[in-house]
């Protein structure tokens, strides 16, 4: 894995700034710690900037990389799966490598199918190419998103970076807060594509080129996830069949490599498959790492190492220190230059630490929940109906009850869950999934945000959902959402919590659920082969059970969490008063300390569970605190009304 960075001044007869380009592209050591390289083409303006972390071609393969006259250059994060395919399609075509880099495929690819080389990819990555010939850049994203691209058009320029912290380090950059993306970020805990934090700096979306000739900027998709297809006419056990099939082939896929690969071990269904697979295809004794907490209820390591004994793997396990997870907090913002409010991401970290002292990549699990309906609100979606019909008396005695019951501090504790329940109640079935995963309710964030600041948010909380299903015609309730999952909650939370989390380690992690040819196979199957009855994840359970043991594929699923409820209230005390005290939310200038002040102290308090508020608002208030955005002022604005 790899991080790139570039500029281009398409109405310049300057070159690129090379001094502040090097010294952008050294922000994203972490992503590449064993070389980097540069490009410049000072007549056009173009500059590319890469830091490698060699796994594939390690001799030969350092960026960027070039065509055989030189006329193509490319600068790549990721890694092609398929390239030993392409390899011998392109050779046979007469295309001369220079290495034997996957990534020197694109380039090939490109010289027989210009821009529509992408499709012809399997992988995860994100790259930057330049046509000397036709003046031409060429940004492109993989299907799902795995890797990251921030690109900001300011200056009659282009600039691009793997991070946003790559494009922040440029002195022409612009840091103007995105009261916008603010605006989601309450709600969503994270910031949909294509928004970032920033002001007029953007995410290419998942799926997506950018093209950039004659001045014009043009992006196009040139791949979705097909919930909008005919559903296949298939059999459970065909479809058990194909799924196993296509599955073996994408483990397979993400074992190319020319240095040692590991694997996370959890104890859900989805990494123990990825772990069996994977020993299955290995000759040699498998690496397999998980991590342990003390709190009972957060903790899947016994279900782990059990496991690992069974798959005769060398088994790594770290447990979870509580102390050096605390001390990680204040540095939140070091991992991720925009604030997500996952908390998952301090494990991932330390998983990613633990296994990168070994090796430099690992396979994870990620990706099974978003394509088989296995997150609760799943089935819990199905129960909305039956509560629709309760009597309005018995629906006011439950509200009552719920707000009466005191917080609990384990994991998923039954009170929270009601009370995320019931703050779904009257929304539509698209936005009240997000509701219910997020964290502020557009009453809550009337309370929490200033006027002023109100006045500078013009886009609905829940526009992106409105313009992802405006562009597809997905005709169940159940497919949008699993739709919806995948496009916001996968690209823009889960896979950016796992590549920082990641990279910040110098580690790679492969997914193979995400290989697309398994997505979109499975978007074509009935959704009752994915939520049977109350049964989630019917038809990959059926497939598993010739692989793995019944305690896995029958045990309640469990999350990647840490007891946020239990620390706010007691190790991080003091830095949530610190970040929400009268002092600093006044100087701010951003959120009304009044009801900041009542969340605190009901959390606090134990009046209620307040961790999801709680840890989004403290996230972004370190992410504030590094990165310093300019909010501008606040007292003369003639903006648009909100409309949260």
């Amino acid at each position: 894995m790899c991080g790139i960075i570039g500029i281009y001044n398409y109405t310049s007869q300057q070159g690129a700034n090379k001094k502040a380009l090097e010294e952008a592209t050294s922000v994203l050591y972490h992503r590449g710690p064993d070389e980097n390289g540069y490009f410049y083409d000072d007549a056009n303006g173009v500059g590319f900037g890469h830091r490698r972390l060699s796994i594939i071609d390690l001799s030969t393969g350092k960026q960027p990389l070039y065509n055989e006259d030189n006329s193509i250059i490319l600068v790549c994060n990721g890694e092609i799966y398929n390239f030993p395919e392409l390899y011998d399609r392109l050779i046979a075509s007469g295309h001369k490598f220079k290495t034997r880099s996957d990534n020197e495929a694109i380039i090939h690819l490109y010289e027989m199918y210009g821009t529509k080389c992408v499709e012809h990819l399997n992988g995860m990555f994100a790259f930057a190419l330049w046509d000397k010939n036709k003046k031409l850049l060429m940004l492109a994203r993989d299907r799902m998103g795995v890797k990251p691209l921030y690109y900001a058009l300011q200056n009659n320029s282009i600039y691009f970076s793997s991070e946003l912290k790559g494009l922040l380090a440029l002195p022409f950059i612009k840091r103007d807060l995105n009261f916008d993306a603010l605006n989601k970020y309450l709600s969503f805990e994270n910031i949909p594509s294509p928004s970032s934090i920033i002001k007029n700096i953007f995410k290419l979306e998942a799926g997506k080129i950018l093209i950039l000739q004659n001045k014009e900027v043009k992006i196009k998709q040139y791949w979705d996830i097909p919930l909008d297809s005919p559903k296949l006419d298939i059999s459970e056990d065909e479809a058990a069949e194909e799924l196993e099939r296509l599955f073996a082939l994408s483990v397979k896929r993400r074992l190319l490599s020319d240095v040692p690969v590991g694997v996370f071990l959890s104890g859900g269904i989805d990494s123990s498959l990825v772990a069996k697979f994977m020993a299955d295809i290995s000759p040699e004794k498998i690496k397999t790492f998980s991590i342990g907490f003390h709190e009972k209820s957060f903790d899947e390591s016994k279900i782990a190492m059990r496991f690992s004994k069974e798959l005769r793997s060398e088994h790594n396990q770290f447990l979870f220190d509580s102390k050096e997870c605390l001390n990680l907090i204040p540095n939140i913002a070091n991992l991720v230059d925009e604030p997500i409010s996952d908390a998952s991401i301090l494990p991932t970290y330390f998983l990613s630490n633990f296994a990168s002292k070994q090796l430099k990549v690992c396979l994870g699990g990620d990706g099974g929940d978003e394509l088989f309906a296995g997150y609760q609100i799943f089935p819990v979606h199905k129960l909305i109906g039956l509560y629709n019909l309760l009597p309005r008396e018995l629906k006011n005695l439950i509200l009552y009850s719920a707000n009466k019951i005191p917080p609990r501090e384990s994991y998923l504790s039954f009170p929270f869950i009601l009370k995320q329940f019931l703050r779904g109640i009257g929304l539509s079935n698209e936005i009240r999934m997000f509701v219910w995963m997020g964290a502020y309710l557009d009453s809550e964030k009337q309370q929490l945000l200033k006027p002023d600041i109100k006045r500078k948010i013009t886009a609905n909380t829940f526009e992106n959902i409105t313009n992802y299903l405006s562009n597809k015609f997905i005709s169940t309730d159940s497919d949008r959402m699993l739709y919806l999952i995948s496009k916001i909650y996968l690209t823009d939370d889960i896979l950016v919590k796992v590549d920082r989390a990641s990279m910040a380690t110098s580690l790679e992690v492969r997914a193979p659920f995400l290989d697309y040819e398994i997505q979109e196979f499975a978007a074509k199957l009935p959704y009752d082969y994915k939520l049977n009855r109350l049964t989630s994840k019917y038809i990959l359970k059926k497939m598993a059970k010739k692989h793995i043991p019944g305690y896995i594929i029958n045990r309640k699923k469990q999350g990647f969490a840490i007891p946020v409820t239990k620390w706010l209230k007691n190790d991080l005390k003091d830095i949530l008063l610190n970040y929400t005290s009268k002092t600093y939310i006044e100087n701010q200038g951003l959120f009304e300390y009044s009801f900041v002040e009542k969340i605190v102290q009901n959390h606090l308090d134990e009046k209620w569970d307040n961790k999801k508020l709680l840890w989004n608002l403290l996230v972004f208030q370190l992410w504030y605190e590094k990165y310093k955005p300019s909010i501008g002022s606040t007292s003369q604005d003639t903006l648009l009304t909100a409309r949260i």
